[in-house]
């Protein structure tokens, strides 16, 4: 899915809260990392607002593909729990040699 221009006010709003470091128009044109940033930073409100444009299926999308290093435990839980997912593990980057980095909370190994 992809939202359309022009945009609905509220979704630039909610855009230049959660994404400060581009432009509206630019975070609204990348959907997952705008969700993501929803999902991770974004307040009751705001969800509210993006959820009147974009279905849970986006939403579970963003789940089943996250980035590593951006959601809290807490945050995972919650997101997975609200659509009915069971709950992995927290991504975990992928170095180029194959090895992955530690698990979430932890510093190689400590």
């Amino acid at each position: 899915m992809t939202l359309t221009v022009p945009y609905p006010a509220e979704l630039i709003r909610v855009a230049r809260k959660v994404v400060w470091y581009d432009s509206p128009e630019e975070t609204l044109a990348d959907l997952p990392t705008f969700l993501t940033q929803v999902m991770v930073y974004g307040s009751a409100v705001d969800v509210t607002a993006v959820e009147r444009y974009v279905p849970p299926e986006e939403f579970r999308k963003v789940l089943e593909n996250a980035p590593a290093g951006v959601f809290t435990k807490d945050l995972w839980q919650r997101w997975h729990e609200r659509f009915g997912m069971t709950v992995p593990p927290l991504p975990r980057r992928r170095f180029p040699d194959g090895s992955m980095g530690p698990e979430a909370g932890r510093f190689f190994g400590r």
